[in-house]
């Protein structure tokens, strides 16, 4: 009995021993990532990063959320609450001159410094939907109408209402402004409740894809010639083509359109050699990330990645593409208004 209790606790030790082992070597840090809703491309994106880092790094493990408008996770990740971000130069802009969302802000300028850029990539056109039998068929007919702008305290949301009050006049008051999250309002319209939907998203966006299979659609043309130009910020102009997303498109011609620049952060409390490691994973795998949308490629690579640095480089992404040879332009530095 001695021998065979000894032999039982040998193995009793030896398996803790493993499992233990295979415990540490399971440990790994976890980081939050946020973006905006499923079917949009900075949720892609994210995703896609998301998967080659869990895959590619040890002790680093990536959560994605998707819940909550753009500009709350800014501040979240300038506050240390959330690590990785979907992030716009607009956000910076409206932050630092406690603009939209941040008008009742006091310390904009010192949160905006919290997040660091790790690369850039275009967001997609903003595409403005409505149903083909819907009656609507210029920016002018959307007065009282129903209409999804963004999501409230969103930064997508100002732009498009600045845009339908520069190109049609036309003031929040003038139309039923819906007061949804990005997930809502693309079931919303998928159900034939509100009138138009804008997401600004790559083409083809898998959302208005599903939008097309059910039901005709327009794209509303949008006259980007009134628009001010909003480069600094990263604005960029846009076209759809006629046959984007298929037989069930009913436009004739292509629809005129603006878009953004946006980009993947992190929080400046993010350990540089995270962040370092991190930036390395994607753009030693960048292949693995162009597989999962067909638009990927032409969206995220080497030559559009600095086109527009916000504010400035994460360290650790800095340290990355000068250890690389990467040619990094000087940064837009967003100051209050004077």
């Amino acid at each position: 009995m001695k021998h065979i209790l000894s032999k039982t606790a040998r193995l009793a030790a030896a398996g803790a021993l493993a499992a233990g082992m295979l415990a540490t070597t399971a440990l790994a840090d976890i980081y939050k990532v946020t973006s905006i809703a499923p079917g949009m491309s900075p949720f892609v994106v994210n995703t896609a990063i998301s998967k080659v880092v869990n895959t590619h790094l040890e002790g680093i493990e990536f959560q994605v959320r998707a819940t909550g408008a753009a500009t709350k996770h800014f501040v979240d990740a300038a506050n240390g609450s959330v690590d990785f971000l979907f992030g716009s130069p607009t956000i910076n802009w409206l932050l630092v001159n406690h603009m939209g969302p941040y008008a009742k802000f006091t310390n904009g300028p010192e949160l905006e410094k919290n997040i660091g850029m790790i690369f850039s990539y275009q967001i997609g056109p903003y595409h403005y939907v409505t149903r083909a039998d819907s009656g609507i068929e210029t920016l002018a007919d959307l007065k009282g109408k129903k209409v999804f702008a963004g999501p409230p305290g969103g930064a997508a949301k100002g732009v498009v209402l600045g845009t339908l009050k520069a190109v049609a006049g036309l003031e929040a008051g003038d139309m039923d402004v819906q007061e949804f999250g990005f997930d809502a309002a693309i079931q919303a319209f998928q159900d034939d409740k509100i009138d138009v939907i804008v997401l600004p998203t790559n083409v083809p966006s898998p959302s208005i894809q599903q939008f097309s299979l059910t039901k005709e659609i327009r794209l509303l043309d949008v006259d980007v010639s009134k628009l001010p130009d909003r480069a600094f910020i990263g604005g960029t102009f846009n076209e759809i083509a006629p046959d984007a997303y298929g037989d069930n498109q009913v436009n004739d011609a292509a629809s005129r359109t603006h878009g953004a620049i946006v980009n993947f952060s992190a929080g400046m409390h993010v350990d540089e050699e995270v962040v370092y490691q991190v930036t390395k994973a994607i753009w030693e795998n960048i292949g693995e990330i162009h597989e999962t949308a067909q638009w990927m490629p032409s969206t995220i690579n080497k030559e559009n990645a600095l086109e527009l640095i916000a504010s400035r480089l994460h360290p650790g992404a800095e340290r990355y593409y000068r250890e690389a040879g990467w040619e990094i332009g000087e940064p837009v530095v967003y100051k209050p208004k004077q």
